[in-house]
């Protein structure tokens, strides 16, 4: 069995989450008609569920931990008048040596399991999801047909987020369906299109941010174009998948028609300054799509050449949601010396210790613990490449503390605790110095990849090295 959240009694039920409240619409492609029933977790009216219509059958399919199997089922169900997505674990799953919790709240029994009382689902499940861009692109969507059949727009919540991610693209290796020989959801056209593609399809994401665009006559195709390999991506800012050349997936993240400095530019400048002061990035590369900003491509670390990696968010397995407050480089420290990869403990959270280090001396303040995240080996978690490395000028301090209480950017709390990263502390300073001489060299890599002038004076203030 995997040393990951060592597996509880299968036979006894033990107590079910509470239901709670939630915000969750159904899929997309799924309705749920029907005579009302009895939640018994949340004692709340929910809607029958009609036979092939009211499941949704998870699979993981993870080469490296050598499993392609049906490890469970969603059963979206109406409480009031929205949906929450109960999960129970498949009898086979639980029978196998390999098995392992999916989230940390999922605990390994017979029995449907109910979400967090503010979640519609299990947050692995949301980790699958796409984020604000893709969503905004799902809405338009909705809106453009609404306008088209001359009906109100539906509002989309979480299940039409979750399934309307394309198959292909959907972060990690969990998979969706709504049947045993179902494909898998979703199945729209071209997922991830080739390099030659993406200067058209930048020119595109600019265009249907533009004022009045809905109005276009392009703007359902704009959108139809952009939705397959774009949907599936967690961030803000324009974005989609792409294949190179040698069929490997890469995420593109467009100018955004209203920025104000060439953000795609700097973030290849942050990728090349982490690579240096030793924090594991994925590989990267910019490319010049538009006659305005850079583009910024990176390559998918939850991909290997034939097979998905099993990934979840720090907010995940910290058992924690979007909106509460808090969290700690130290909370991610310590679910590393607890869940981590044996034999690769030590080296995750030097790696952690060095990020944190490196946030500070860049001025990457955005480091929510969504903006962290972990891939699953057979022996425990791993520490992700790093990702969503920005400089934020306007942001004082950090969204992580770094003992627990100081979010404030200061190198000399980092090191205060160092022992809780497992490093003595000439090992520590040391790491301190190699990070600091990497970032140091902004002022040489930044002209270097064509930012001059006002773009060097902008970020001046928020580097510390």
């Amino acid at each position: 069995m995997y040393s990951v959240w060592r597996r509880i009694s299968i036979s006894s039920p033990g107590t079910m989450n509470s239901a709670g409240s939630c915000k969750s619409s159904i899929c997309l492609s799924l309705t749920l008609p029907g005579a009302p029933t009895k939640n018994a977790a949340a004692g709340e009216p929910a809607m029958a569920r009609p036979a092939g219509t009211d499941v949704i059958e998870v699979m993981l399919d993870a080469t490296e931990l050598r499993v392609k199997a049906k490890v469970g089922t969603l059963y979206p169900q109406a409480v009031r008048t929205d949906f929450l997505a109960p999960f129970r674990y498949e009898p086979s799953w639980l029978g196998a040596e390999h098995a392992f919790l999916l989230d940390p709240r999922l605990e390994l029994w017979n029995g449907e399991q109910y979400p967090p009382a503010d979640a519609p689902a299990f947050g692995v499940f949301l980790d699958s999801a796409p984020d604000h861009w893709g969503r905004a692109l799902m809405e338009r969507r909705e809106a453009a047909l609404a306008r088209r059949e001359g009906r109100a727009m539906r509002a989309l919540q979480e299940l039409d987020f979750l399934l309307g991610a394309h198959d292909v693209t959907r972060m990690g290796a969990l998979r969706f369906r709504v049947s045993q020989n179902g494909r898998f959801l979703d199945h729209g056209t071209n997922p991830a299109p080739p390099v030659s593609s993406l200067a058209e399809l930048a020119q595109i994401s600019r265009r249907i941010e533009e004022p009045g665009a809905e109005n276009l006559p392009e703007y359902e195709s704009w959108l139809a174009m952009l939705s397959a390999p774009a949907t599936s991506l967690g961030g803000a800012r324009p974005k989609v998948n792409f294949t190179d050349k040698d069929g490997r997936l890469w995420i593109a993240k467009f100018p955004a028609h209203d920025d104000r400095y060439d953000v795609g530019r700097w973030e290849f400048v942050v990728h090349r300054l982490a690579a240096r002061a030793g924090v594991r990035v994925p590989e990267s590369r910019l490319e010049q799509l538009t006659d305005r900003h850079g583009t910024f491509c990176v390559a998918r670390f939850d991909r290997i050449p034939g097979s998905r990696r099993m990934y979840a968010s720090a907010m995940t397995l910290l058992e924690r949601h979007n909106d509460e407050p808090g969290g700690s480089y130290l909370d991610i420290a310590e679910f590393i010396s607890d869940q981590g990869a044996n034999g690769r403990i030590d080296q995750d959270l030097e790696q952690l210790f060095r990020r944190a280090v490196f946030n500070v001396l860049i001025g990457n303040r955005d480091d929510h613990l969504r903006n962290h995240g972990f891939t699953l080996e057979p022996t425990g978690w791993r520490l992700s490449d790093a990702f969503g490395m920005n400089i934020n000028v306007a942001k004082a301090r950090h969204d992580l503390t770094f003992d627990g209480q100081s979010a404030e950017p200061n190198i000399g709390t980092v090191l205060q605790t160092a022992d809780l990263y497992r490093l003595q502390a000439g090992r520590a300073r040391t790491i301190v110095n190699e990070v600091r001489r990497a970032v140091s060299a902004w002022r040489d890599e930044a002209p270097h990849q064509g930012l001059t002038g006002s773009e060097l004076q902008r970020m001046e203030a928020a580097i510390e090295a």
